[in-house]
Order: structure tokens, then sequence, then C-alpha cells
């Protein structure tokens, strides 16, 4: 039996979405929330998002087109956001790199169904550089980003640490515990 479901459904899907970023959009302009039709690309970037996200949960697609969908989504309501709240991209590319961590994880625990080391570790890398970058950024710092690393660069390293210890934590999670390793010459 096949279990694909007909074209008629994937049209059916991404015209839903079409209509409903264009009625958010339309929504936005009419409250004077959005003012300017240029202004409205991010949505164009978070349906692009949606269909990748369609394509890989139901025609089974690989782990890139769930990445990339989940990143397209969250990029374009962050860049959505930057534009409503008046913030300069340029101060907000930490937040970006920190989505780009979160929709690792996101479509990691999606594809695999559990925390794995692969896409675990570099995810929560991002997310923790792009917050630690925002703080500087967005000026919440009381401290300059200069000074700061020249104070607290060890402080790379431990996280470095950490993040090896997790990823050697996770990697050993599920293996069986035998005690001691025996090598093919030792006795049974």
């Amino acid at each position: 039996m096949n279990k694909r479901r007909p074209r008629s459904d994937d049209v059916l899907f991404i015209s839903a979405l079409v209509v409903l970023l264009l009625g958010v959009a339309l929504l936005l302009y009419t409250t004077g929330t959005f003012e300017g039709a240029l202004r409205a690309w991010p949505f164009l970037v978070m349906a692009v998002g949606g269909a990748l996200l369609y394509i890989a949960l139901v025609r089974g697609s690989p782990f890139s087109f769930l990445f990339v969908g989940t990143a397209f989504v969250l990029e374009g309501a962050l860049i959505l956001l930057s534009i409503i709240a008046e913030w300069n991209l340029v101060k907000a590319w930490p937040l970006g790199m920190a989505i780009v961590g979160l929709s690792g994880l996101i479509s990691g625990l999606i594809s695999k169904r559990r925390l794995k080391v692969a896409f675990a570790v570099p995810s929560f890398s991002f997310v923790f550089l792009g917050l630690a970058f925002a703080l500087f950024s967005f000026g919440w710092a009381r401290i300059g980003f200069k000074s700061f690393i020249v104070v607290w660069w060890p402080t790379l390293l431990i996280a470095g640490g950490i993040g090896l210890f997790v990823a050697y934590g996770l990697s050993h999670r599920g293996s069986p515990r035998t005690g001691r390793d025996r090598g093919p010459t030792s006795g049974t």
C-alpha cells in the first residue's frame, strides 16, 4: 500500500501557508504596525522555510530540509521582529547566530528523536555564543567587548572543556559498562 499523500494535499498545505502569511502581513500593514510593501520580505523567507519544513516532515526528506526550513522560519521571524522593533540588523546579528543553533537543535531532535552529540554540541555552542554576543551588541553588558575579552578569554577554554565533557557523556550514555576492557588476547 502506498502511504504517499496525494499532490492535492501538498498544494492545499502550501496555499494555506501563503494565505496565512499574506493575511498576517496585510494585518500588520492595515493596523499601521508595518508600513511599506518592501518591508514584508521576511514573510517570503518564512514561507520558503514553511514549505521546506512541510517537505521534510510530510515527505520524509533529509535532515538538511528540516534544518534549513526551521532556520528560514525562525530567521524570517527575527528579521520581521527587527523591522517592527526598529533594530538595526547589524545590532541583531548575534540573535541570528543563536537561531541557527536553535534550528540545529530542533531539527536534530525531530529527526533523531534524541539528543546526539553530532548536533547538540555545535547547536548549544551557537546558541551560547549568539546570546553572549547579543549582550554586547545590544549594549546590555556594562563592559565593552574588547575589555571583556582581555580579562575573560580563559572562559572560552572552560566552556570548550565543558562542551567536550558533555559530548563525552552523551556519546557514552547508551554504551554498556563492562568494567574493564578485554582485548582479543584476554581470556573469557
